[in-house]
């Protein structure tokens, strides 16, 4: 027997319908145990084999993950601005993210708020902590539900796309295998990125954005 714990997890998670899929994505953004892509992608292959269909895993998804994201702007609200912060500083040093990178964040936000709402939900990790960025910050809570809403969007309906789309064209029935392959794909893609931003900035730093060799 092929060993499938992905295609396990996903006939767990279709056994509740639309609950299962709100939950799932509800408790991505408490206990972000997988990338939020990796599960998105299963969720989009799961959807390719027809445990639901496209838009039900990409409504379902949304829902729970705005109010994940709901929920963490209205707590920390409540919390007061000192606490807040002290929570938001341990809560990212658990996640790798610095002091000085939080701080940066909390800055940007100020400068450009709404925008930055649904730009920082394209950003992994990062997009975690967006709803503590606001509510520090004070932001008005229909604003930022809209932006981020969308920017969810966005993100759920990139992978989740991507999966349904590499179930179709990756010729495995493993939806294990499928899945670390479209991930790993994912990843490359990433670092590529990452990489030629980089490359940019150097290059600006020295007066040339050119990469002529």
């Amino acid at each position: 027997m092929d060993f499938d714990p992905v295609s396990t997890l996903m006939a767990w998670i279709g056994a509740y319908g639309l609950i299962g899929l709100f939950v799932v994505a509800l408790a991505e953004r408490f206990m972000p145990v997988l990338p939020s892509y990796g599960l998105l992608l299963a969720i989009g292959i799961a959807a390719a084999d027809g445990a639901w269909s496209l838009s039900t895993a990409l409504l379902a998804t949304i829902a729970g993950s705005l109010s994940g994201c709901a929920a963490w702007f209205y707590a920390v609200r409540r919390l007061g601005e000192a606490r807040s912060s002290r929570l938001l500083n341990r809560s990212g040093r658990l996640f790798g993210m610095s002091a000085d990178r939080i701080g940066r964040g909390i800055a940007s936000f100020r400068r450009n708020q709404t925008a930055l709402a649904f730009a920082l939900q394209l950003v992994p990790t990062v997009r975690l902590f967006v709803p503590a960025f606001a509510a520090l910050l004070g932001g008005g809570s229909r604003s930022f539900l809209i932006a981020s809403a969308a920017g969810i969007a966005v993100w759920n309906g990139l992978f989740i796309g991507i999966g349904f789309y590499a179930s179709h064209s990756i010729g495995t029935a493993n939806t294990t295998v499928l899945a670390l392959a479209a991930l790993g794909c994912v990843l490359v893609l990433e670092a590529a990125l990452f990489w030629i931003a980089r490359r940019v900035r150097a290059r600006r730093a020295t007066g040339t954005v050119s990469f002529g060799i």
